[in-house]
């Protein structure tokens, strides 16, 4: 649908925007007072029948500077998760670099690596 022309509306009713409408690939589920950008046709047809009001463009909103929206322990909770991860990692590191030196000299310097890793990792883990 190639129109130029659009139009802002809200819906007084929550109603689905079929998706060749607003040239998207699904159909769009509007919830009421929500503004929406249309084809003037369409806006103009949905609030002839009562659908929708003419509106303004949204304003836009400065971004919230209140740390992207997670609160301090979900904050904790992803950085503990992180970290455990990294733990788990250099212990996967660590095992495989003692496979590739068994049997050298490099191999006990592997192996107190490994063991390192492994107490790092415990050490993140919660006691069971």
């Amino acid at each position: 649908m190639a129109q130029s022309k659009k139009k802002w509306v809200a819906f007084k009713s929550n109603a689905t925007v079929p998706a060749d409408v607003v040239g998207e690939e699904k159909d769009r589920k509007m919830q009421v007072g929500e503004p929406v950008q249309l084809p003037e046709s369409y806006a103009n047809h949905v609030v002839q029948d009562g659908f929708a009001a003419f509106c303004d463009a949204p304003k836009k909103t400065a971004p919230k500077k209140s740390g992207g929206g997670q609160s301090a322990a979900e904050k904790a909770a992803a950085e503990a998760a992180q970290k455990t991860a990294a733990a788990q990692q250099a212990v996967s590191d660590a095992d495989l670099h003692l496979k590739s030196v068994a049997g050298t000299a490099d191999e006990e310097e592997a192996r107190e690596a490994l063991v390192a890793a492994e107490a790092e990792l415990a050490a993140l883990q919660p006691a069971s």
